[in-house]
């Protein structure tokens, strides 16, 4: 290819708009251009109209701007044309400016996409951007959402929080939410509780539209303070447990959705257990010892659906009791709801949206929580202050080292396979390759996953975290980069619930 040197007058060189959207000017790089010149020549390429700038863009612009006669240009005579020769523009320009100041996301991803309706493949400009195929998929994602670039551009956003926003471009509060959360942090947090709340609304869409052809009202799960009351906990006149089919005809009748899970073998028995394994099994198919049970519990497979619980939501317009006021009536009753100040009442109510928001909440952020530590805990050495989070976790919390739930979910941190019973051998496999400093980390990885699997409950947020065992273990998360959420900053305080 061959190349000339020359000086040009900067207004007469051909712009297109380059890769980098802002030229990021400032007064001090144009004071420089004006006293100094152009001290890197530009380089440029011959077309029919011109001078057309491949490289140097800002500094032309600078130049212009500063008021320079003539730059230097190195002239490059070319023969590409068409696309071939766009391709080639947009792919030399992100080299060039990724190994300077860097492109911005927004910019990264419109190369992305202005390559992509070129014509090449997400491999293709993956091999030749020097880039992940993943992060060029996620970049068109994003440049071909007008909302997600926008937020972008203008709150920084990283690549994965803009492919997140592009997910929920049709629901700008969850947008508003999400940039908010960005700039606390809590990103993360926030996605996840918005990626279950969805997922939890498609799940129960069906089950909805079901009920309602049949002129089933669905209401929220009522609380204690609620007029409305489950069925299971109501009383006819004479005392008698309501019959949850027979309340089918009550004017009152309506359901709440329960998550329950199911528990269903290889052959399509369903089973009567629960999370822990205790498992009544059918008379016809009682395992015959525990080994056999076990090997069937492991086959067992898992899945949720939303179950419709009866209510009445109106139990006194209808005639019935609730068990407080039947056992006030035989005098052995507690303090009748209907006693009770409405300032008390609304209490009562307040407590239990928290506890009902902050259940979904603490869901998301173990969600969260443990895929962070999973991608910490692939690091080579061990943190500053190891040795001091050891000694106060064995001298506190010593279970949390050699509990079997920990150990195998410190298993699937380090990608071993769990085990079927008992601790995972895979990890110990593991951990016997590992280096001193890798073997720290391991360690580490071993007294988090006991934290997490045996302090980390559905219920723990609701205790006072200053001294208990998974308020250590979110402080020390803390120090080591984590960002809490809401509702673990709630469990690491004196809080209750």
């Amino acid at each position: 290819m061959n190349t000339t040197i020359t000086e040009v007058a900067p207004s007469e060189l051909l712009t297109d708009r380059n890769v980098r959207e802002d030229l990021r000017l400032n007064k001090e790089f144009v004071a420089s251009v004006k006293d100094h010149g152009v001290l890197v020549p530009i380089v440029a390429v011959k077309t029919d109209d011109g001078l057309r700038v491949r490289f140097g863009h800002r500094r032309t612009a600078a130049a212009v701007q500063a008021g320079r006669d003539t730059v230097p240009v190195v002239v490059v005579e070319t023969d590409a044309d068409g696309d071939a020769e766009a391709i080639d523009r947009l792919l030399t320009q992100h080299a060039e400016n990724t190994h300077r100041a860097g492109l911005t996301t927004a910019e990264d991803a419109k190369v992305a996409q202005q390559l992509s309706l070129l014509g090449l493949s997400a491999a293709q400009i993956a091999r030749r951007t020097h880039t992940k195929k993943a992060t060029v998929e996620a970049g068109i994602k994003v440049a071909d959402s007008e909302l997600a670039t926008k937020a972008t551009e203008r709150y920084d956003l990283t690549l994965e929080q803009a492919v997140a926003v592009a997910e929920f471009e049709n629901d700008p509060e969850v947008v508003k939410a999400l940039v908010v959360a960005a700039q606390k942090g809590q990103f993360d947090h926030v996605a996840q509780r918005v990626r279950d709340d969805r997922a939890r609304a498609e799940a129960q869409a069906p089950v909805i539209t079901g009920l309602a052809e049949q002129g089933i009202t669905v209401v929220d799960r009522p609380t204690y303070s609620d007029d409305a009351k489950g069925v299971a906990w109501l009383r006819d006149q004479a005392g008698e447990l309501l019959d949850p089919e027979a309340h089918s005809q009550c004017p009152g009748h309506a359901v709440y959705l329960n998550e329950v899970e199911v528990y269903t073998e290889p052959d399509g028995t369903v089973l009567d257990a629960d999370r822990w394994g205790n498992v009544e099994w059918p008379e016809d198919k009682t395992p015959a010892g525990e080994a056999e049970a076990e090997a069937r519990w492991d086959a067992v497979t898992v899945t949720t659906r939303w179950h419709p619980e009866p209510v009445c939501t109106d139990p006194k317009a209808n005639g019935h009791l609730t068990s407080d006021q039947w056992h006030d009536r035989q005098g052995r009753g507690s303090k009748n709801a209907a006693e009770k100040s409405d300032k008390q009442r609304e209490a009562e109510k307040k407590a239990r949206r928290l506890v009902i928001e902050n259940n979904k909440a603490w869901k998301a952020a173990r969600e969260v929580r443990q895929q962070w530590v999973a991608a910490y805990l692939t690091r080579k050495t061990p943190p500053v202050g190891l040795g001091e989070f050891l000694a106060t976790t064995l001298t506190n919390h010593s279970g949390v080292a050699n509990s079997t739930g920990g150990n195998n979910l410190a298993a699937e941190w380090f990608g071993a396979k769990r085990a079927e019973y008992g601790s995972s051998t895979e990890l110990a496999k593991v951990a016997q390759q590992a280096n001193d400093k890798r073997a720290s980390v391991i360690v580490l990885g071993i007294v988090l996953a006991g934290y997490e699997s045996d302090h980390c409950t559905d219920n723990a947020w609701r205790s006072d975290g200053t001294h208990s065992a998974q308020g250590r273990y979110l402080r020390y998360l803390e120090t080591l980069g984590y960002t809490l959420s809401d509702v673990e900053k709630f469990a690491v305080s004196k809080k209750t619930a």
